[in-house]
């Protein structure tokens, strides 16, 4: 109806005339032509005519016109010279481009496509949207008016096309504003499955040309005990088309409003995005509740490239107190973390230099101890193969690091890491990989007190210095077995490595603390330091031995499992603590099984047992079992106390059941529980409906977390979208 339909037909009619003035003239044959302004178009009809006296040009029968990937379809197409005016009637069809479809009974558009008139027609999108209306009127070439309109993206029924659609806006009329691109709604209901629901006398929305505009979001409503009731009206605002700004204040009846704001910004090189809120409302303290606090947090993140090897970020987290972001609904976290960084990276090479501040939330946290790591700068390269001997290269670790506290130690650090490693393959098939390297670390540290792992101990010393150089020498040797019976394909592989490195490189004037979070398990059993960070060096000779088996089989089917184990030569009482697995010359058992025979059953099994009774020290297990129609997703976890001081015994059971009940119905339940207490720590369920332009959902709750302020509570949210409308959302 609008532009598309219209230059179409004055097109082709256009170059009619062109073509055949003069005569009456029938046509059954099909005509490649250009006219006005080498537009070209070809035109196909049963009879063409030219009725000189009365200034009417005539396709009829089959007529079929094509011009710029639009195609216009019609029973007959008359265009008056003497008015005009073009008019299509009997079946007009106009395929778009894009792929949309519009149907029509008749079409009349003037010559220049400024004012128009069309009669039952109906727009079939490309997503399955469908659009009709009684009639339609176009005028000053920007307006389009629909009568009795009609607009829903539902499929409709197959069984029964006339059946009305699971919902659909219906209107007595329906404006399209080119100019101000607004789709306007006037006396309007919005139906469900024929039944009208909800009635506007006016409704507005951007046409789908639009990608973004200023104005109100759908808003959210909700209700808990700490906030009471709760609405949040957010409205966005366009600022340009490279930045944009939503304030979202959230009004409830119990802490008053809290306001959110989220500031973003592209660049050419980069981008930015800022999120944060504010509000006066009551926090609990030691003892007491402090009425009216401020209370509020910042979450802003940027990153910018300076070319193709460089770029630099920020990312600052901050929270006025620990509970905040859980009262508010913002998150869950137990630590913020705070960075800014510039890095590169440039084929093997990486460099980078960082700075880093943390924030505990748990109320056992002590932020006047918790370290600022400014600088904290890396350098690692690795040299091209074929450094003095085949395949073989060298590789180069540089680390600086400074962490100072308001309150407890400090420590500067300077480690340079440098390695020589020489890959061979014997004529028999064994793979060997020898490995020289050595590490030099140099300190200088205040309040540390030899031997303790306190951070902020009393009576410590002042400022010292001390460092350590820790040679290592590594042989690995692997080798592969594989066999083919069939569609089964396996490959068992055993690997033993052998490390030599002296004794007594961990001296208690080393302050740990990069390497306080160690966990032996399967995937460092070969690394030759186990830690994770450079305070700590797995000191020592030892060897370490593992079997490797992997198979393949039928279309998709796997299965893999592993164990190994490390034996020292010497004890390392300094190097790692009792319950780590690694504190006796012969360690614990480290391993995995791994199991997926089809899609729907994937098992992983990973664990470390005990090397004098195999009871285990460790184990996570995971399991995904079913099709969509019915599946469960379990997760085990064990670790005695010994490893983790901080919490104890952990052992915890999280299962999920999830069951697509229909092509458009599913249902979850998932529960998570602590097994040494016995007691629940999250339960949830959900129901969902979805189909090709609706989705409801629907998750209730109960969450058994504690802390201050924050109470165990029930919860139930809901969310409503409706495909090109939005969306809306409470609980």
């Amino acid at each position: 109806m609008q532009g598309g339909t219209g230059r179409a037909v004055a097109i082709a009619a256009a170059i009619i005339l062109f073509c055949f003035s003069g005569a009456v003239r029938p046509l059954a044959q099909q005509l490649d032509v250009e006219a006005l302004g080498d537009v070209p178009a070809l035109i196909t009809a049963d009879q063409l005519t030219y009725d000189e006296e009365n200034g009417l040009v005539v396709a009829a029968g089959n007529v079929e016109i094509s011009q710029e990937d639009r195609v216009l379809l019609s029973d007959k197409v008359t265009y008056n010279l003497n008015t005009d005016v073009v008019t299509a009637e009997g079946d007009v069809t106009l395929i778009e481009p894009s792929g949309d479809t519009v149907f029509a009974d008749f079409v009349e558009l003037t010559g220049d496509l400024k004012e128009g008139f069309v009669r039952q027609i109906r727009v079939l999108m490309t997503d399955g949207t469908r659009v009709s209306a009684a009639s339609g009127s176009r005028s000053g070439g920007n307006r389009t008016e629909f009568s009795k309109g009609v607009f829903s993206p539902c499929d409709l029924c197959r069984e029964d096309p006339s059946r009305a659609p699971l919902w659909q806006i219906k209107a007595s009329e329906v404006v399209h504003d080119q100019e101000a691109k607004d789709i306007i709604y006037r006396d309007a209901w919005l139906e469900f499955f024929g039944i009208p629901v909800i009635y506007t006398p006016y409704f507005a929305h951007p046409d789908p040309t639009v990608d973004r505009r200023s104005g109100f979001l759908a808003p959210t409503v909700g209700n808990s005990d700490f906030l009471g009731a709760s609405l949040m009206v957010p409205y966005f605002w366009a600022i340009e088309d490279d930045k944009d700004l939503t304030v979202a204040p959230i009004l409830s009846t119990k802490q008053g409003v809290n306001l959110t704001l989220e500031y973003r910004q592209l660049f050419e090189n980069g981008e930015i995005e800022l999120f944060g809120s504010a509000t006066i409302a009551d926090r609990e303290e030691v003892g007491s509740v402090a009425n009216d606090r401020f209370r509020g947090h910042l979450d802003a993140e940027g990153q910018f490239e300076v070319d193709r090897t460089w770029r630099w970020g920020f990312d600052v987290n901050r929270v006025t107190d620990d509970t905040y972001l859980r009262a508010f609904d913002f998150g869950t976290p137990r630590t913020l973390e705070s960075t800014a960084f510039f890095e590169g990276l440039k084929g093997r090479n990486y460099a980078a230099v960082r700075g880093f501040a943390y924030q505990g939330l748990r109320s056992t946290d002590i932020n006047d101890e918790i370290p600022i790591a400014v600088p904290l700068a890396d350098y690692n390269f690795v040299s091209e193969p074929g450094f003095g001997l085949p395949g073989a290269r060298y590789t180069i670790d540089g680390n600086v690091q400074v962490l100072t506290r308001k309150e407890g130690r400090d420590s500067r650090r300077l480690s340079f890491i440098g390695g020589y490693h020489v890959p061979y393959t014997s004529p028999l098939g064994d793979i060997y990989e020898v490995t020289a390297q050595v590490q030099t670390d140099g300190y200088w540290v205040n309040g540390v007190e030899p031997g303790s792992d306190s951070v902020n101990p009393s009576g410590a010393a002042g400022s010292n210095t001390t460092g350590r150089v820790f040679p290592q020498l590594a042989v690995k040797w692997r080798y592969p077995w594989a066999r083919q019976d069939g569609s089964v394909r396996q490959v068992i592989e055993p690997i033993v490595q052998g490390v030599f490195a002296p004794n007594g490189s961990n001296p208690g004037e080393i302050p740990n603390e990069d390497s306080l979070d160690f966990e032996f398990d399967d995937t460092n059993l070969f690394d030759l330091n186990r830690f994770a960070g450079n305070d700590r060096v797995d000191s020592g000779s030892r060897v370490d031995v593992g079997l490797k088996w992997t198979a393949t089989f039928g279309s998709e089917g796997s299965a893999g499992a592993f164990a190994g184990q490390s034996f020292r030569f010497s004890e390392a009482r300094d190097t790692f603590a009792d319950g780590s697995g690694l504190e006796d010359q012969e360690s614990d058992v480290v391993g995995r099984v791994q199991f997926r025979p089809i899609e729907e059953i994937d098992f992983l099994y990973r664990f470390r047992l005990d090397k004098d009774d195999l009871s285990a020290e460790r184990s996570e297990v995971d399991l995904v079992l079913g099709p969509p129609a019915l599946n469960l997703d379990l997760s085990y976890f064990f670790i005695n106390q010994e490893t983790d001081d901080e919490f104890g015994d952990r052992e915890e059971l999280l299962f999920g059941i999830n069951s697509r009940l229909t092509e458009n119905w599913s249902v979850g339940v998932s529960h998570r529980r602590d097994l040494i207490e016995n007691d629940s720590l999250r339960t949830a369920v959900s129901l969902s409906y979805q189909d090709e332009c609706f989705l409801i959902e629907g998750v209730g709750e109960r969450s058994f977390f504690s802390d201050r302020d924050i109470e165990p509570e029930d919860s139930v949210f809901v969310r409503v979208v409706l495909k090109h409308l939005g969306e809306a959302a409470g609980g």
